[in-house]
């Protein structure tokens, strides 16, 4: 799961004094650059990690829920049947599966499970799970956010299951195993997973939920882990800190692990210590401007493309990203590195402002420039994003266009956004193995929901037949050829049809001690997404991790 994106859940803002965060952090965490490899006593300090701009938290640990679930819930406690690296594209490692195999041109999937596991309970993880937890997914449509087409589920031994799709889904084989959580049936099946919050989590991962409070909580080490020696870290603590907080707490050293923008980081953060304050963004995914499609004036394309040829990307990049990124390919296409799914016709398109034009096209559309008016929702949290609702603003209004910059509170935001009660917005979309993944989430017909239904995708209700045939026809095959022609094709619709506006490649904020611990992603060594927040990519990261010094 990702940053700033539908997986980054965040709780409402509310701004908490450095000092009483300090408080929370409890004993051995406040001193946290003094300790090094292992507190007094030989044992290994604890970890406190920044995942979410928080003022409080909520106790739900449900990896079904879309919105509130606490970070951690995926991959820390409850784990995938495969980590897929999205910095190496292609690279796949065995996790709760060992391997699947594909048959019936890929509408079955068989999973064979790793042997030896056990839920943090002692009941032993078996192909039971797997199979309850995909029905669950299709007794309750409504926690399918990977729109898997799954019509049922055989187990076939303890460590083998099958999953049967009522359509081809090779292209659907990260959101089956690599980004799916597996909860156990024992516990579950007595709840209803759409309102359970799971305040008591048991998982087969690396560990478990010690203690929780509206302000904090707390995970230990999960001594029956089924990776001998794992996890090294023996405990994690995650504070609520609010947006402002946490530079402070990053300049004063109670914070190992943040997944943070940090203006001026050099200055704020490194400040003199570069032996041990690090940090590493990658990119993870793409940063759009959604305009809101059910409105009649962003239904019509000439409005969408004189929105985006009056959007400065370059100024935004500079200004509000403070360089962090770079401005994105117009297919959404993910450079470098995306070469061979750019559309040849559009391999060499990049935006340029141009104001005339753009009024031009305004008057062509025929919109009334009363209508033109509108609110730009962004979540307070991000300054970033902030800054850059307020530069567009500036932009729009050289064209005649009447833009309010709202700031809300985050989860506000994510369900406004979610169900389509909004008029513009500034989202992210998660990478994926291919660029396929983001631009199906912003695309797919059948992830746009009526208004006031909340979707996991295509926030700006794009319908398209082309665009849904080129989907189909990706997911159709597992040729690789044939398949970088259907992302070609949707990005030739992302160039010429507009029906989203990419503005910057979505950096993974990681800003990471070494005075405690070394082992962390970087870029000679880019294991994972490095930042907090990614699940279960953080799990992945915690595994990692040896003690300074050895």
């Amino acid at each position: 799961m990702s940053a700033r994106h539908w997986k980054r859940s965040r709780t409402s803002l509310r701004h908490l004094p450095i000092a009483a965060v300090a408080a929370l952090v409890l004993a051995g965490c406040s001193g946290a650059p003094q300790e090094k490899g292992a507190a007094a006593g030989g044992e290994a300090p604890p970890l406190v990690i920044h995942a979410i701009d928080a003022g409080s938290f909520q106790e739900d640990f449900n990896p079904f829920h879309l919105e509130g679930v606490n970070f951690g819930s995926t991959g820390m406690i409850y784990e995938t049947l495969e980590f897929v690296n999205k910095l190496k594209p292609g690279e796949s490692t065995p996790w709760l599966a060992t391997k699947h195999e594909w048959a019936d041109k890929g509408k079955t999937l068989t999973i064979t499970l790793r042997q030896g596991v056990k839920w943090s309970d002692g009941t032993p993880f078996t192909a039971d799970d797997v199979a309850f937890t995909f029905d669950t997914l299709k007794k309750h449509p409504e926690l399918n956010t990977g729109a898997l087409d799954l019509t049922g589920t055989t187990v076939l031994a303890p460590d083998k299951v099958e999953l049967d799709f009522g359509s081809t889904s090779y292209a659907k084989l990260y959101n089956i195993v690599g980004n799916r959580a597996i909860v156990a049936k024992h516990l579950f099946e007595k709840e209803n997973p759409v309102t359970f919050t799971n305040p008591k989590p048991v998982g087969t991962g690396p560990y478990v939920l010690s203690a929780f409070s509206s302000q904090l909580y707390e995970m230990k080490k999960n001594p029956a882990y089924w990776q001998p020696g794992k996890p090294v870290v023996p405990t994690l603590r995650f504070p609520a800190y609010t947006a402002n907080a946490v530079q402070s707490g990053l300049q004063q050293g109670e914070i190992d692990w943040a997944g943070a923008f940090v203006p001026d980081i050099d200055k704020i953060y490194v400040q003199g210590q570069p032996e041990t304050n690090k940090y590493y963004f990658p990119p993870e995914g793409l940063v759009s401007l959604y305009l809101n499609l059910t409105k009649p004036a962003f239904a019509k394309p000439e409005v969408r493309q004189a929105i985006s040829l009056a959007v400065d990307r370059d100024r935004i990049v500079k200004v509000a990203e403070r360089d962090y990124t770079t401005v994105a390919h117009p297919s959404g296409v993910p450079m470098p590195g995306g070469d061979a799914y750019l559309p040849p016709e559009h391999k060499d398109a990049e935006y340029a402002v141009d104001v005339a034009k753009a009024k031009q096209l305004l008057q062509q559309s025929g919109v009334n420039p009363a209508e033109l008016s509108f609110t730009l929702l962004v979540p307070s949290p991000y300054t970033d994003w902030v800054n850059a609702a307020q530069l567009i603003r500036e932009d729009l209004a050289k064209i005649g266009v009447k833009v309010e910059t709202r700031g809300v509170a985050f989860q506000d935001w994510v369900s406004k956004v979610g169900k389509g009660t909004y008029d513009m917005t500034i989202r992210g979309t998660p990478g994926g193995p291919t660029p396929y993944s983001a631009l199906r989430t912003l695309l797919d017909g059948d992830l746009a929901k009526p208004v006031g239904t909340s979707s996991s995708g295509n926030y700006e209700r794009w319908k398209d037949g082309e665009t849904d045939k080129l989907i189909a026809d990706y997911a159709a095959t597992d040729d690789q050829a044939a398949q970088e022609q259907a992302v070609q094709g949707l990005g030739k619709i992302m160039v010429e049809k507009l029906p989203v506006l990419p503005l910057f490649y979505s950096p993974a904020w990681s800003q990471y001690r070494t005075g405690k611990y070394v082992g962390w992603p970087s870029e000679q060594d880019p294991y994972a997404m490095p930042s907090p927040y990614t699940s279960p990519d953080a799990a992945v990261v915690l595994l990692h991790l040896r003690p300074a010094g050895t």
